[in-house]
């Protein structure tokens, strides 16, 4: 039996703004004062985000990113630290309760369900990926001929489930590499050459970036044939908005929580 899920299309905010609009939404859903959402953004400026559980020192370059004007950010997902390129990058959120739906118990298998959803979207492109259950080190992410495509994270709270993740549209590994650090010698070619074959995207599996709305829209396909899913479309409420603004300058544009591991405000 099909459920009512809202579907929201945030557009385009920052880091901190991004992650508080999550963060709201989980807080609503719990709190049952809102609908299963499936949620499509954007960051700008580009940004790198890092796991709840990382330390920032050991996995962004702080001065690279400030000449760039890349902000940085802790999810309040688990997984590793992601750049996400204003144009290279397509950003999914599922908030979803895990007692009324058909999610499995097991965490992995809530992976590979949701993902199946966002398979079966790829697919309608032309983009044949496949699910990868990663490892203690790496949650699941999504391949196309072994290279990733798509990385996701999860948070939980009591019966909720927040999922998010990337589709990359296009990569610049240039300045991927500027940010993130990947090896104590960032220009080196041979950690170019790697990252170039362990990592894909639409423009180099297509031959050319799909348009932004074309990617909601077979992600939104594919997600209603795997979900049990009726999907409306709104937009946040003024007071949705209001309250992600108030979180995102508090929480998540702390310095605190973003250098230290587990702080509240």
């Amino acid at each position: 039996m099909t459920q009512p899920w809202r579907l929201v299309r945030t557009g385009i905010f920052n880091a901190y703004e991004n992650m508080a609009i999550d963060h709201v939404l989980l807080d609503a859903l719990h709190k049952e004062t809102a609908a299963n959402t499936i949620r499509f953004y954007r960051w700008n400026p580009s940004a790198v985000s890092i796991g709840r559980f990382q330390h920032l020192d050991d996995e962004v370059d702080v001065d690279a990113c400030r000449t760039l004007n890349i902000d940085i950010v802790r999810r309040m997902s688990s997984g590793g630290a992601v750049f996400h390129d204003f144009e290279g990058e397509l950003t999914y959120s599922i908030i979803c309760r895990t007692d009324n739906t058909k999610l499995p118990t097991d965490v992995i298998e809530t992976y590979q369900y949701l993902c199946n959803g966002l398979l079966k979207g790829l697919s309608r492109l032309g983009v044949h990926a496949k699910f990868s259950s990663g490892s203690e080190s790496f949650c699941p992410n999504l391949f196309v001929k072994k290279r990733k495509i798509s990385g996701n994270a999860q948070s939980r709270r009591g019966n909720t489930l927040l999922q998010h993740g990337t589709i990359l549209r296009q990569l610049d590994l240039t300045k991927m590499f500027a940010v993130l650090k990947v090896n104590k010698d960032k220009a080196d070619a041979k950690v170019m050459e790697r990252a170039a074959q362990q990592l894909t995207s639409l423009q180099l599996e297509l031959g050319k970036p799909p348009a932004f709305g074309q990617i909601e829209e077979v992600l939104i396909e594919g997600l209603a044939n795997t979900l049990p899913a009726r999907f409306y479309e709104e937009g946040l409420t003024d007071a949705e908005l209001q309250s992600a603004r108030k979180i995102a300058k508090s929480w998540y544009a702390n310095p605190k929580w973003t250098l230290q591991r587990g702080f509240k405000p």
